[in-house]
């Protein structure tokens, strides 16, 4: 189909996606001038036609109705000989199953971060009285847009409009079940016809735990008992898997999964800022400090007794004053005071003097306000002072513990942000955080050239040939066109535990320490090499992807360490060895889309990696030959670079990125 017009204007290129009912192709619209993405009915639908007809009508239709950026964008729609095309948005990156299949699971707060565009997109369908029906990874597309990731949600294809009261649903008919069987709600199961919005929050839940944990909170066995209303928590509670999340991680899937809809979080949007709580309110890692100022002889008593669980298990410490003037001596010897509870009657100088006060010792601290003196006059005046909150006598501890919680975590926040700040964000973004722990310690210390002998793997990724965009582009061309493979490049060099060592033109140098260093290494140039080539077929030829990396590797001793002139107030750090100029060597004679090493190199993962040889040459710089070779892949689990797969129906007790999706509709594979 190469070549072909559809629709009187889009011209089919290749076919970049799709499934068993459906195929995506990257096309040109010829009267817009631009790429598109043309979702037409595979040959074999046929079978089906009547309900592929049907699906690909009603997706055109409720995509049609979200203007929303978190939603695939539909620019046409319409019967070309016969055969229905959907014309969509042309989107560049990858869905979340690939990536899930590639990383097995996210950090949480890589997984809160999903879940907020999502829940957004979501709210907007269900505003619009659309329930998606079929939310799983491989229809949450990452796409980068203008060098960020923007999360698309996509397939529309079994969704349905929700039913009205006293009027029955208009889309779906009792007994129609559609969905995919380890995404499906309990009343998708039963095919009942009054699904409504929290099926999807359910979706949602689904995919949240999968992107946590790599694995379903339900086997097979319990589908049956899930339709029929029982209720089960998940099969491996997310605590044992993810433990920073607590237990308070349970009580979110268990309600979140609840199989009644009326035990579950409201919307998709509840559900996303619920998840986002839990990730943020983490322990503390030390103990807050409360200085408590009231002139009163047995506030101390009536404190440490009300608090001594706190005290006790080292969540609080305790420091007294009887006055302000007192107070703000304590918070010069204690500047590490999170919070202060502060009466206002007191002598030599009360409550709201030392509130006017208390910036000039301690700008960070929080101030409560805890006094019998409620009038509205001193309230306005304590909250105009900058007071965090006022608490009235006689004490509610409840009440009292809670506040003091509070304003322990935003001392905390305001901490962490001014340390990040001191710590220099700039530096940070152009430096790697881990590099920064190697370093700051030897800035610090007497001897600031301080080094130490390490064991790495250093890589050179070269964006290939990319010398040529610089001499004919313009400058923010060229710019936009190299760090659009760098945000390729960078994540999975991170994901492995590798650091940017830093970027030298339009090549990365990564380095990898640590246990299994040198397959990490390898592991990460595979799959940069493979989500390039993926990139490029999709997006075509003209697309920042279409250059390929050129790729040197090669691991051993280093000195690592601190260089420059001290004097002069310039230091960097640096990596030293042979290691590293044979890397750089390496990637300057590599072909598109080669991973060098050397012979030596080789014999350390031929048992793991397939390697062609690619025979002797002579590497700039040193004398002699070397025999090289180029890395194919794993052994094992072979990475190739290959066009984007789709959602294939399969059993549902295959393995985890497995999808069983009925009826077969057009599978957009997107």
């Amino acid at each position: 189909m190469s070549g072909q017009t559809i629709g009187g204007r889009y011209v089919l290129e290749r076919r970049i996606g799709g499934g068993g009912m459906g195929a995506i192709w990257l096309a040109r619209d010829a009267q817009l001038q631009r790429n598109v993405a043309v979702k037409l009915i595979a040959a074999k639908a046929s079978v089906h036609a009547a309900s592929a007809f049907r699906f690909f009508e009603q997706e055109a239709k409720a995509i049609a109705q979200l203007h929303h950026p978190n939603v695939v964008q539909v620019h046409d729609y319409g019967v070309d000989a016969g055969v229905p095309y959907i014309v969509m948005e042309l989107l560049e990156g990858e869905n979340l199953e690939t990536l899930l299949e590639r990383r097995g699971r996210l950090p949480p707060s890589t997984v809160a971060a999903l879940l907020k565009p999502i829940s957004r997109a979501l709210a907007a369908a269900h505003a619009a009285g659309i329930v998606h029906r079929d939310l799983k990874p491989a229809n949450l597309f990452l796409a980068r847009v203008d060098g960020e990731e923007v999360v698309k949600v996509l397939d529309f294809g079994l969704a349905r409009k929700m039913a009205t009261p006293g009027q029955g649903d208009p889309g779906l008919t009792s007994g129609e079940l559609a969905g995919t069987l380890r995404y499906m709600s309990p009343e998708q199961l039963r095919a009942d016809p009054r699904v409504d919005a929290r099926s999807d929050v359910w979706s949602l839940a689904v995919v949240t735990y999968r992107a946590l944990t790599g694995q379903f909170p339900y086997n097979t066995d319990a589908v049956q008992a899930l339709s029929r209303g029982a209720f089960r928590p998940p099969a491996v509670p997310v605590s044992t898997l993810v433990p920073e999340l607590g237990a308070e991680a349970d009580a979110f899937f268990a309600r979140a999964l609840h199989p009644d809809p009326e035990q579950r979080f409201g919307s998709a949007r509840e559900l996303a800022a619920a998840f986002a709580t839990l990730v943020e309110v983490k322990p503390s890692t030390r103990t807050a400090k409360i200085l408590v100022v009231d002139d009163e002889p047995d506030v101390e008593l009536l404190m440490r007794q009300r608090l001594r669980r706190q005290l006790r298990e080292s969540i609080y410490t305790l420091v007294f004053a009887a006055n302000g003037e007192e107070a703000l001596e304590r918070l010069r010897q204690h500047p590490d005071t999170d919070v202060v509870l502060c009466d206002i009657n007191m002598p030599r100088m009360d409550g709201l003097t030392f509130l006017s006060r208390v910036g000039e010792v301690s700008p960070l601290v929080k101030v409560v306000i805890v006094s019998a003196y409620s009038d509205m006059k001193n309230l306005r005046m304590a909250m105009n002072r900058g007071a965090f909150d006022f608490l009235v006598k006689p004490i509610n501890f409840e009440d009292l513990t809670s506040t003091v919680a509070k304003a322990v975590q935003h001392v905390g926040e305001l901490r962490r942000a001014v340390q990040s700040t001191e710590e220099n964000q700039v530096l940070r973004m152009f430096v790697h955080g881990g590099i920064l722990e190697r370093v700051l310690p030897l800035v610090r210390a007497p001897d600031a050239l301080a080094g130490e002998r390490v064991e790495a793997s250093i890589a050179f990724i070269d964006v290939h040939g990319f010398t040529n965009v610089t001499r004919n582009e313009a400058p923010e061309v060229v710019l936009r066109r190299l760090n659009a493979n760098f945000e390729v490049i960078v994540p999975e060099v991170m994901v492995r535990a590798g650091m940017v060592e830093r970027f030298i033109g339009d090549a990365v140098m990564a380095v990898f320490r640590g246990e299994g260093h040198l397959a990490r290494a390898l592991d990460a140039c595979l799959v940069i090499r493979q989500q390039l080539h993926s990139l490029a077929f999709r997006c075509g030829d003209d697309s920042p992807y279409a250059h390929g990396v050129s790729i040197g590797l090669d691991s051993g001793p280093l000195v690592s360490g601190s260089v420059g002139a001290q004097e002069s107030g310039r230091l960097d750090y640096t990596l030293l060895g042979d290691v590293v100029n044979t890397a750089a060597r390496l990637a300057s004679v590599a072909a598109r889309d080669q991973i060098l090493i050397s012979d030596g190199t080789r014999r350390q993962v031929e048992t793991d990696f397939e390697c062609h040889s690619v025979g002797e040459q002579h590497l700039p710089g040193r004398v002699g030959t070397m025999v090289l070779h180029d890395v194919v892949g794993r052994r094992t689990q072979q990475v190739t670079a290959s066009e984007p797969t789709a959602s294939v129906a399969q059993p549902a007790n295959s393995a985890p990125g497995s999808q069983e999706r009925v009826p077969l509709a057009a599978d957009s594979g997107e």
